[in-house]
C-alpha cells in the first residue's frame, strides 16, 4: 500500500482543496473536462485556485469559472495553504517545471498526460515525486472510464475464452490530418511530445495493454504523410515531423496475434474499431472518436455461435454524476479513483510510474519502426 501524500489526512473529513494549473476563460481541456469532473464531486473535491499565464489571463478566469483564487504564478497557487492537490492541465513541455513547483511545496500533483516530452523528463518527475513523499497521479483516464473497466472485466472473467487475436484501427482526427489550428500547431513537433502517435494512439495502446497485456513481441512502423500543414485559422502552412500514421503489430505475452493501425484521417466508417477475438467469443468496441480516453465506447458481443449484441455497461461501474457521452466523464471517475487513493492509501489510479512505463512502450515502438523524435524519420 502506498503511502498517503498530504491530502489524505483528512480526506474522510472534507473536500479535497484543488488548484488547477492551466484554466482558461477561453476554453481547453482544463475547462472542458477537469473542472465539470472535478465539480460534479463536490461532496470530494472543491477547486480553489487557479493560475494562468499571467495575472490578466488567471483573473478572467476566475471571474468565468467563479474560482476564488487568482494567479499568474503557479509557485503562488501551490504553496497556498487551502490547495492540496495540484492538476497540472498545460502543454507537455511545461509540465516538468510546473509539476516541480507543486513537488517543492509537498502537494499531491495530477499531470495530464503525456508526463513528459520523452521518457528521460517523465523519469525525472517519477524519481523527483518518490522523493518528496507525496501522491503523484497521471491523466490516462481511460483506464478509469466504466466502458473500458467492464471490457477488461469481461476478458478477465472468459467472455471471449482465450484470446486467439485482437485489432484496432484508430484516427486522431483533427489536428492530424494536413490542416490544423495555430493554437495546435505545437503538436504536429515531435520533440514537444504531444502528437498523434503520444495523445489518440498513447491513450489507445495504454488502454489497450491494461486489458489484454504487454506484448511479448513487437514491430512497428510509422509515417508522416502530411508534412505540410496548413493553419485553418492563419492561412500559413508550416512543416510537420511528428508522425500521423503508426503501426504496430506482434504477439502479446498471452498469446495473441494483435495490430493497431492510427491514422490522421478521419474515417467515414468510424474513427475507432477494436476486435477481441476469442476461441469461444468476440467483442467488438467502436466509436465515433479515436480518442479511447474520452470513454465513449458502444460495446457489442457474442459467445459461442451467437451473433454481436449490444452490452450496455452495467451501472455498478458508473460511480460519478457525470454525463456518460461528456468529454468530463472519464476524467470524472478518475478523480473518484484519486479521492479513494487519498482517502485509504490505496493505488488504484493510474501514477507516474505508469506514465514512465508508457513512455518506455512508446520508445520501444519507436525503435521498432527506426524513428528518430528529434528529426521525425
Amino acid at each position: 500500500m502506498a503511502e498517503a501524500g498530504p491530502a489524505a489526512k483528512d480526506a474522510a473529513q472534507h473536500s479535497c482543496g484543488v488548484g488547477i494549473i492551466g484554466l482558461s476563460a477561453n476554453g481547453g481541456w482544463a475547462s472542458l473536462a477537469h473542472l465539470p469532473a472535478l465539480r460534479s464531486m463536490p461532496a470530494k473535491f472543491d477547486v480553489v485556485a487557479l493560475s494562468a499565464s499571467s495575472d490578466k489571463s488567471a483573473e478572467a478566469a476566475a471571474k468565468a469559472h467563479a474560482v476564488s483564487m487568482a494567479t499568474g504564478d503557479a509557485l503562488v497557487l501551490a504553496s497556498s495553504g487551502d490547495v492540496e492537490l495540484v492538476v497540472v492541465a498545460v502543454k507537455v513541455p511545461e509540465h516538468r517545471d510546473l509539476v516541480q513547483k507543486a513537488l517543492d511545496c509537498r502537494k499531491d500533483v495530477y499531470c495530464e498526460w503525456p508526463l513528459g516530452r520523452n521518457t528521460a523528463e517523465a523519469e525525472e518527475m517519477l524519481d523527483a515525486a518518490r522523493k518528496s513523499g507525496v501522491r503523484h497521479f497521471v491523466g490516462l483516464q481511460a483506464r478509469s472510464s466504466p466502458a473500458l473497466r467492464y471490457i477488461r472485466d469481461l476478458v478477465e472473467e472468459g467472455y471471449v475464452g482465450r484470446v486467439i487475436s485482437t485489432r484496432v484501427t484508430g484516427s486522431g482526427g483533427f489536428p492530424w490530418s494536413g490542416q490544423a489550428l495555430a493554437s495546435l500547431a505545437y503538436t504536429l513537433d515531435d520533440s514537444l511530445g504531444a502528437t498523434l502517435f503520444t495523445i489518440p494512439f498513447g491513450h489507445m495502446i495504454d488502454g489497450f495493454t491494461w486489458v489484454l497485456g504487454e506484448f511479448a513481441e513487437l514491430d512497428a512502423t510509422m509515417a508522416v504523410q502530411f508534412p505540410q500543414v496548413k493553419l485553418t485559422d492563419t492561412g500559413e502552412t508550416i512543416a510537420a515531423n511528428g508522425p500521423d500514421e503508426v503501426v504496430v503489430s506482434g504477439t502479446l505475452q498471452s498469446g495473441a496475434v494483435a495490430s493497431l493501425h492510427y491514422t490522421g484521417r478521419e474515417s467515414p466508417a468510424g474513427n475507432l474499431r477494436w476486435e477481441i477475438s476469442g476461441d469461444s467469443g468476440a467483442l467488438l468496441i467502436e466509436s465515433g472518436s479515436g480518442h479511447l480516453q474520452y470513454g465513449h465506447l458502444h460495446i457489442s458481443g457474442g459467445q459461442g455461435e451467437e451473433e454481436l449484441r449490444p452490452l450496455e455497461t452495467p451501472s455498478i461501474y458508473r460511480h460519478c454524476t457525470t454525463a456518460a457521452d461528456s468529454y468530463a466523464d472519464s476524467v470524472a471517475h478518475a478523480y473518484h479513483a484519486v479521492f479513494e487513493d487519498l482517502r485509504t492509501g490505496a493505488d488504484s489510479a493510474p501514477n507516474f510510474a505508469d506514465a514512465v512505463k508508457l513512455h518506455r512502450l512508446l520508445d520501444r515502438i519507436r525503435h521498432a519502426a527506426g524513428w528518430n523524435m528529434e528529426s521525425g524519420i
